[in-house]
């Protein structure tokens, strides 16, 4: 007989299962209650959930279903408290006469319940919460094993079915919140910029029936904005990020079309007729600055534009043109540019630049004179023999043919290829006096350092005297030129590296002097041998009272601090004779010669030393060199 009755419970507690397992509608308590009515034949079943920090209690199902108005757990309440004192064991009983032992309950006395079984199970959730399975029965409870073993199948499965959509509501949460990081920026809370090359791919999407719908992307960055950093620390420079982009998201009115791209930069997608109006709004409400209890910030912002018109532009080229745009807001100081096809073809000549520059780089000097140099001499007054040349770079592309110093310079150091620049200058400039002092001619040469090499302060400094010192030549002879720009970005590492530098022996000089507006400054912040006047100055002096008056306190400053002077850019003998007699004896231009290679610096010296009874002013003016 016992064999018997654990078969039938083992046949009906496989049902129940598959019955419960089955459930998917969210009506798995109501499930649970009618298993254990039916299975125990009772009067009612009842599962409670009871937060144990409150006390508080909530019916989550009985079987059968009860009235509206009854509340079972008020009319219950004793028992319940009884039973919650009794969870560690493993069930609460009271097999008979319980309406009588307890008049105070409604529903037992009502309904005259004889038995009373609960069971309490823990919620596989984390919390406070517990569950109470109660059987009610008009009869006397005579095998609470069978009550017990029910009980316990039911709450089990409960607890998995629990445990199971507890786990997929984490993984829910978990999948949405990684979308959400995946999707938006961190600080901000923004759409970030994988998401913006999405949207933009699926805005370019053409519906058949209508065709692409236009709109216009921009991208905004913060002038200066490292220089908040810097001054207030990033906490408050993130809070200035927080700020522009919630003024962007609140004109822009929609979450999705507003981006952080990265650091100071964002972007915008707006489909308004006339975008540059909403960019002159934005601009305006961001100058008004960020504000809080102890910081006053003032902010200045540019705006890139690139309208999507046509199908045939890609996501990353769109992202391309605003990019460009944005580019030549800070090249031309404007606060608002729209993206032109001439910038594409400026880009393009810049990218070809800059790859034909990285491979004459990487290539020897022995495989290619591509990049070469030219020597202008710095001529002394009353001088017959030259002895001093500043080192200028050429470079004539086999298909791109010569480009200009200026163009060549500037992708460099656009493109951190500088460094690499200059010291392939360095290197052709020791070769070149080496070739020049061959000929038994003793010269110095000076050479221009950019800021990102003077940014490199022991770098720059091991790798110039390395060089020197392999071709047997000493810092004495040579001057390192730096301009009033290179000292303006690299100030706070222009002092020391221009000391090591002066110590090791090399002399300094100041090119394009008067230029800019600390001029005066920089003579007596740093360590300076000789300033070079600009040659804009030099060339309007004729013409320009102010310029001539400018050279000429320049030239007194000079020689009362007793500081080499040298005038640049001097083509005309009158131009010439005034600067002598303003005081400058130290010309540099075409008056003299064009920048020439070494090999006609030799043969220049050459023929000086043969006529070196000559006087200075005479010499063969060298101009269609």
């Amino acid at each position: 007989m016992k064999m018997d009755k654990h078969s039938l419970f083992r046949e009906r507690s496989l049902q129940a299962i598959s019955e419960l397992i089955d459930t998917t509608d969210g009506s798995l308590y109501q499930q649970a209650t009618d298993i254990l009515h039916h299975a125990l034949n009772s009067y009612a079943s009842l599962l409670i959930e009871v937060d144990r920090t409150t006390q508080s209690k909530r019916l989550l199902a009985t079987s059968p279903k009860m009235r509206a108005e009854e509340n079972i757990c008020r009319d219950l309440e004793t028992l319940l408290t009884q039973q919650m004192k009794y969870t560690q064991d493993d069930y609460f009983i009271i097999p008979m006469h319980t309406a009588l032992r307890f008049p105070q309950e409604r529903y037992v006395v009502q309904h005259q319940i004889e038995g009373y079984f609960g069971t309490t199970s823990q919620s596989s959730e984390p919390g406070s919460q517990c569950y109470l399975f109660i059987t009610l029965t008009t009869e006397p409870i005579d095998d609470p094993d069978t009550l017990y073993e029910w009980h316990q199948l039911i709450a089990q499965i409960v607890q998995q079915n629990q445990r199971h959509d507890y786990l997929a509501r984490r993984v829910d949460l978990l999948l949405n919140r990684l979308n959400h990081e995946v999707s938006h920026d961190n600080l901000t809370n923004l759409m970030n910029k994988s998401y913006l090359t999405d949207t933009l791919e699926r805005l370019m999407i053409s519906p058949p029936e209508t065709g692409p719908k236009p709109f216009s992307l921009g991208l905004l960055d913060i002038k200066n904005f490292s220089l908040i950093n810097d001054v207030h620390g990033i906490y408050i420079g993130d809070q200035v990020l927080k700020h522009v982009a919630q003024i962007m998201a609140t004109l822009i009115q929609d979450e999705q079309f507003v981006f952080r791209l990265a650091n100071d930069e964002f972007a915008f997608i707006t489909f308004r007729q006339n975008p540059v109006s909403l960019c002159e709004k934005m601009i305006k409400q961001i100058s008004y600055g960020y504000h809080d209890t102890h910081h006053h910030i003032s902010l200045k912002t540019r705006i890139g534009l690139a309208t999507y018109v046509e199908s045939s532009v890609h996501a990353d080229e769109l992202l391309l043109h605003a990019s460009l745009a944005l580019k030549e807001c800070k090249t031309a100081d404007h606060p608002i540019c729209s993206y032109e096809t001439s910038l594409s073809d400026a880009y393009l000549r810049k990218t070809e630049l800059i790859n034909a520059l990285k491979k004459e780089l990487n290539t020897s000097i022995e495989a290619s004179d591509a990049l070469s140099i030219k020597l202008q001499p710095i001529v002394r007054r009353h001088q017959s023999i030259w002895s001093y040349f500043e080192v200028l770079a050429r470079w004539t592309h086999p298909t791109l043919g010569e480009i200009s110093p200026i163009e060549f310079i500037e992708v460099a150091e656009e493109s951190g290829l500088i460094i690499s620049l200059g010291r392939r200058i360095i290197k052709l400039a020791c070769l070149a006096k080496q070739e020049i002092e061959s000929h038994g001619c003793h010269i110095r040469l000076s050479i221009n350092c950019s800021a990102q090499e003077l940014s490199q302060s022991h770098l720059y400094t091991d790798y110039l005297t390395e060089q020197i010192t392999a071709f047997g030549f000493h810092p004495e002879e040579f001057t390192i030129e730096i301009t009033e720009t290179t000292l303006l970005v690299q100030q706070h590492l222009a002092k020391k590296t221009l000391r090591q530098l002066r110590t090791a022996g090399f002399k300094i000089a100041l090119d394009d002097f008067g230029t800019g507006y600390s001029s005066l400054n920089y003579i007596h912040s740093y360590p300076i041998d000789c300033i070079k006047i600009d040659a804009s100055f030099i060339k309007n002096m004729l013409n320009s009272y102010k310029s001539e008056k400018v050279v000429s306190l320049i030239i007194q400053l000079a020689n009362q601090l007793n500081i080499d002077l040298v005038a640049e850019g001097v083509e005309q003998q009158h131009i010439l004779n005034k600067l002598y007699n303003m005081g400058c004896s130290q010309i540099q231009g075409y008056w003299f010669s064009r920048p020439i290679p070494s090999q006609d610096v030799v043969r220049h010296l050459l023929n000086q030393s043969q006529t070196s009874a000559s006087d200075t002013d005479t010499l063969v003016n060298l101009r269609s060199s």
